[in-house]
């Protein structure tokens, strides 16, 4: 077998972990004294290595069986054929390219495994708030944030821009501002309605396939995401008893919602405090007390077709819950209707607008809304919008850019 040139792995690292390693067998030579200079197993480093050599095996490398020709962006190897001197070494290769077969799936769990390497280290909070009050929930609403999408004001009518570094802050300064304005519920619900992510493939497409504008390659965004995540359940820890985290797939990100719940399962599977429902459906469904709270972003249906959904597959919960509220996103401005007895509220957003929605004249108020109920057994969970009697105090706190 030829000799493994691990610097030909470099251009296939995912995360600083991966790197860190690969650093560590160039300079040592091999992967039992990297362990040891690491601190760590060498079989966490086998794997690791071997990850690397799969994915770069798929693109046209394999360092072990003298294969180093990368394919182009969007390809990958379907058959190598390699022509050897007398001395053994190459003199011709020629790697037979078709388009990439890989799964969306595949691709993300590469991501996920990256995101759990990357927050390894990252500390939980281990003292929970000194007093919570049951009688209160309080729920973030995240619209459509668009994490990863590239904007900028001098190409559009507006002064706004975003990318990554501005949708960090503008979400983790907004969960401060409201956090520290809502009291001391004793269960606090982060809830992304959809549309978190604005990409959800490597080949900058929304999962329709719609080309998109991007910050960076989905990888690191993906990545990004998470450091992002484990800061807003650290935040709301420090807050709330309990952290129940819900991502609604969006008509952009189907796939990388679902792929963020799992791995933020993953992440947080020791910590009781912590709850993350799960999103395999678009519809997701929770009870708090005597109400039923049912999560879409709103996209491709309307709300007759959302309330018999729910009350054709969640009979129990409806006849159970006297209240019954549905939250979605989409259309990144509040709005709030009542059908039947259900009540429907699309949630703004914090995003800018992207360049096509500059060009079209959509634009909204850029906000996120925390809604803080208080819980009576006897009454009706009325928020302000369709407040006519208001036998339960319900607080709705807003921060704006």
């Amino acid at each position: 077998m030829a000799h493994i040139d691990h610097r030909l792995l470099y251009d296939f690292v995912t995360t600083d972990r991966q790197r860190e390693m690969l650093d560590a067998i160039i300079t040592h030579g091999s992967h039992r004294k990297a362990a040891k200079v690491l601190s760590i197993n060498s079989r966490t480093i086998d794997k690791a290595i071997k990850s690397l050599e799969i994915r770069a095996a798929s693109q046209g490398v394999a360092p072990h069986r003298d294969v180093n020709r990368q394919t182009m962006e969007g390809f990958e190897a379907k058959r190598v054929s390699t022509a050897y001197k007398e001395d053994g070494s190459i003199a011709l290769q020629w790697v037979i390219q078709e388009p990439e077969k890989r799964s969306m799936q595949q691709k993300l769990d590469a991501m996920m495994e990256g995101m759990k390497e990357d927050l390894e280290g990252f500390k939980q909070p281990l003292k929970p708030p000194n007093e919570v009050d049951t009688d209160y929930l309080a729920m973030y609403m995240i619209g459509d944030h668009h994490f990863g999408m590239l904007a900028d004001s001098e190409t559009k009518v507006d002064d706004d821009d975003w990318d990554i570094k501005i949708a960090t802050k503008t979400l983790s300064q907004s969960i401060d501002r409201l956090s520290n304005r809502v009291g001391n519920a004793h269960t606090g619900v982060l809830l992304n309605v959809g549309d978190f992510f604005h990409a959800d493939s490597s080949f900058n497409t929304t999962t329709k396939g719609t080309p998109v504008d991007v910050d960076t390659r989905i990888g690191k965004t993906f990545k990004l995401a998470g450091r992002l995540f484990n800061l807003l359940i650290d935040k709301m820890l420090q807050v709330h008893q309990h952290v129940v985290i819900v991502n609604v797939r969006g008509n952009h990100d189907h796939d990388m919602a679902c792929h963020l719940s799992s791995c933020l399962d993953l992440l947080y599977r020791k910590e009781p405090r912590v709850e993350i429902i799960k999103n395999y459906s678009k519809f997701i469904s929770y009870t708090w007390n005597n109400n039923l709270f049912v999560f879409h972003h709103g996209d491709r249906i309307k709300h007759e077709q959302i309330l018999q959904t729910v009350i054709k597959n969640l009979d129990d919960e409806w006849a159970n819950c006297k209240n019954r509220y549905c939250h979605l996103g989409h259309i990144h401005h509040h709005t709030a209707r009542e059908v039947g007895s259900m009540h429907f509220e699309h949630w703004g957003s914090l995003t800018a607008t992207d360049q096509w929605h500059s060009d079209s004249g959509y634009g909204a108020e850029r906000s996120m809304t925390a809604v803080v109920p208080r819980f009576c057994p006897w009454a009706v969970l009325t928020p302000r919008f369709w407040n006519s009697t208001p036998l339960l105090e319900s607080t709705m706190v807003r921060a704006r850019l």
